[in-house]
C-alpha cells in the first residue's frame, strides 16, 4: 500500500474518492522535507516505518487545516518520533 492510500485510510477517507489527494500528496512531501531537513537521509526516508507515522501524524494534525489558528503545534509524539529518528542511524527500524 502507497503512502497515498495508507493516510486516505487512516482519514477515513475512501480509497475510491480523490477530492482529497492533491491536499494528501502535498502535505505527504512537506513531511518529508520537514525529516529530511531534521538530517534524515533520503534512503532511511523511503524505507523506515517511523516515517510512516510521521506522515500520519502531520496528515492527521494538517489534514483541511483553516488559518483560524486552531493547530497551532505538530503532537509531542511527532517531535519525540521525529528526533529519534534523526539521532539514529534508522536501520533497526528500516522495513523489508
Amino acid at each position: 500500500m502507497g503512502l497515498l492510500e495508507m493516510v486516505k485510510k487512516s482519514l477515513l477517507i475512501p480509497l475510491s474518492e480523490d477530492y482529497a489527494d492533491l491536499e494528501l500528496t502535498s502535505l505527504i512531501a512537506s513531511c518529508k522535507d520537514l525529516i529530511k531537513s531534521a538530517g534524515v537521509s533520503e534512503e532511511v526516508i523511503n524505507k523506515n516505518r517511523i516515517v510512516e507515522s510521521l506522515i500520519l501524524i502531520y496528515c492527521k494534525t494538517f489534514f483541511g487545516f483553516k488559518t483560524d489558528g486552531s493547530v497551532k503545534e505538530l503532537p509531542k509524539s511527532f517531535d519525540m518520533l521525529l528526533t529519534q529518528l534523526a539521532t539514529s542511524s534508522g536501520d533497526i527500524y528500516v522495513s523489508e
